[in-house]
């Protein structure tokens, strides 16, 4: 290909990790709110929820951190309940 420039418009790919990681935190609120209904108000999970996503905003590899958030916000809302 002597001579083609090809190009890559990143920018769909971004929206739509934006999107999925939207999703993703969305649906992990949902389900730890109702795991952790009896021992914790919707707005700690969610405080809980935004620490641990808030570990990553600066990784430039998205894909697992949906997962990575999950596990830290469950340790943390466990350690909170055992600690009471």
């Amino acid at each position: 290909m002597d001579g083609v420039r090809l190009e890559w418009d990143t920018s769909m790919a971004v929206e739509a990790s934006s999107v999925f990681e939207e999703q993703a935190r969305a649906q992990l609120a949902d389900q730890l709110i109702s795991a952790f209904a009896d021992d914790c108000k919707p707005e700690q999970v969610i405080e809980v929820i935004d620490r641990a996503w808030k570990r990553f905003e600066k990784a430039p590899v998205r894909d697992f951190v949906p997962l990575l958030a999950a596990r830290i916000a469950q340790e943390e809302l466990r350690r909170r309940i055992a600690a009471q």
